[in-house]
Formats: structure tokens, sequence, C-alpha cells
């Protein structure tokens, strides 16, 4: 019998893939109902000196309002502070008036009520009740700015409406990956969750990992893709937000590892069957392949070893073989 050979090291090509991108025109998805925000006020009060005091977090993940140096307000979890010398937080427009006429009042941005007004804007924005307009949420809520500093010296500060008591609290859980999946670096992770509100819609779920943000997502089915992760131990977290009313997921860990060299040795024959071990990443995907020519390769088995190294036996069905291990990309 012809001595069977192992190859020391194989490394499969990346998989290119072709695709045919068919472009559809989706119909715009209904705004959901207006929801007015008419619970207990809340008080917020924020330095004007860089760096900025914790945001005020209104909508987790989505909309969360600060203020730096002599700047205006802007939505830190959409907007970067560098842009934010002139500007208004996304996701927002502002009326004065009173929440009860929330329907009746002319909305407009803070550039727009910054512009119109005097130089002393202070005295503007300070002259009485608004109304802050959530426009992806359709959420109305109450404010009255108590404080606004100017030339850099004192903090802004606030009242504002919080959700109704009533308001159903939202389910989340988080359906992708699994818990413990493990993933090479630099990994590119699709997280996915399922929510639902027993009543009204869930407008935004928002994804953490080690409560850092890393993205959100405003309409089912609600998933973002985390890119180039590097190694190292993740929890993630997924946070719904309906009619102004949030809810947590149970965490789900992961883990990104840098990936070792594939390589064959100790093969062996015993009783007609065939050894040999190969390094490998625990959890990772890997497989086994043979070929009689070095040229056709069959695969005899896909696994996710649990230890380093892995081992691998096969009958012995000819008298030349040849086999290899690759590592599978990420799922």
């Amino acid at each position: 019998m012809k001595t069977r050979l192992t190859i020391p090291h194989f490394c499969f090509p990346p998989f290119v893939l072709l695709a045919l991108f068919a472009f559809l025109t989706r119909s715009a998805q209904a705004q959901p109902a207006p929801v007015l925000w008419t619970g207990p006020t809340t008080n917020f009060s924020g330095g004007s000196a860089s760096p900025p005091s914790p945001a005020d977090v209104i909508i987790p993940g989505a909309v969360s309002l600060t203020r730096t140096l002599n700047n205006w307000l802007y939505n830190t979890n959409v907007d970067a502070c560098a842009a934010c010398a002139a500007g208004t937080p996304s996701d927002t427009e502002w009326a004065f008036g009173a929440l009860s006429d929330y329907a009746s009042l002319s909305y407009q941005t803070m550039d727009v009520l910054r512009d119109a007004s005097t130089p002393d804007f202070a005295s503007v924005i300070l002259s009485g009740p608004m109304v802050l307009h959530l426009i992806n949420e359709n959420i109305y809520i109450q404010v009255t700015f108590t404080s606004w500093p100017q030339h850099f010296v004192g903090t802004f500060a606030y009242t504002r409406s919080t959700p109704a008591a009533v308001a159903p609290t939202p389910t989340v859980s988080i359906t992708n990956p699994a818990p413990n999946a493990v993933f090479a670096a630099p990994a590119n992770v699709k997280i996915s969750a399922s929510a639902s509100v027993s009543s009204g819609t869930v407008t935004n779920v928002s994804f953490f990992r080690n409560s850092s943000p890393l993205g959100s997502s405003q309409t089912a089915p609600f998933s973002i893709t985390a890119n180039s992760l590097s190694a190292g131990s993740y929890g993630l977290t997924a946070v719904a937000t309906a009619a102004g009313v949030s809810a947590t997921s149970s965490v789900v860990n992961i883990s990104v590892v840098t990936p070792v060299v594939t390589s064959l040795s100790g093969s062996t024959e015993t009783n007609n069957q065939f050894s040999f071990s190969y390094t490998a990443n625990p959890g990772l995907n890997y497989v086994v392949q043979s070929s009689s020519n070095m040229l056709d390769w069959t695969p005899l088995a896909t696994n996710v070893p649990s230890s380093n190294p892995a081992f691998f036996t096969n009958p012995i069905s000819r008298p030349d073989s040849f086999y290899r291990v690759g590592r599978l990309p990420n799922p």
C-alpha cells in the first residue's frame, strides 16, 4: 500500500460571489400614529464646555441631546459634534406652544429658529414652552428651556415630559447570532432582533456591544451588520422602542478570535483507519477534503472543532489518498 500524504498547510482563497441585484421600488411605510408624552416632567442639565456632559437619552440609540462650547444642540446618535457649530439635532423639529396644541403648531428646525431670532438667541429659546417633535418616531414632547448660556459660560438646562405611564412595554430578543458563537477576526457580524409591542408599533431597535452603540434599525426585520470586529469577547444587546417606551434584550455573548494557521500532522494508519490532527480554533468551521490526484477534491466532513488540535479519522477506501483542511468563512 502506498504511503498516504497529508498537505501540511492549505488556505482556501476568499470566496468570490457573483450576484445579480434587482433594484425594487418599495412603497414608503406609513409613519406611526402620533404619540404624546404626557407623563411626569424630568429635568436635564448639560455643560457647555468641551467635552460635553452626558447627553439626555430620549430614545436609546436614536435621539440623545447635548451641547458643547457655544454651539447648538446636537443628536449624539447621528450628528458629529464637528458639525454642530451650526445645525439642528437630527430627527427633531421644534415649535413654541403647548403639547395639547401639537397638531396646529408650526414646526421648524433649530437652525431656522436661530436665524429668525435676534442676536440674543437665549432670550428667544427661554421665552416659553416648546414642543419637540421626534420625526422618525412621530413623538411629541413638551420642553421648556430654563437656561441657555452664551460665550462658553454656564450650563444649559430644560424640563421635558416623559412617556405616559400607560404606554405598553415592547419585548425584544436577539435572534442572530446564536449565543456563544465564534467568529474569525476581522469579523462582519449580522445582528438581528425580534421586537414587538402589544399595541402600536416598534419604531426603533438599537444594537449595542458591551454597552457601546453599533447602529439601529427602524423597520422590521430589525438587523444591522457590525463590521470589522477585532478579536475579543462581546456582549450584544438590543433596545426596542415603541411610543417612547424602551426595553432591553437579554445579553448574547459572542467571541471573535484570531485564526490560527491550519496545518496537518500526526498521520497514522490503524485497523484500516487513517487519522491525523490539524490546528484549529475551537468554535470556527472547517472542512476536510480528500483527493486521489490533488486536482479534484471531495468534501468528507464539515465540523466545528472543540479543541486545538482537532482530530479526524476516515476509513481507508483506496490506496492513494491526499487530504487537506480549510477554514470556512464566518457564517
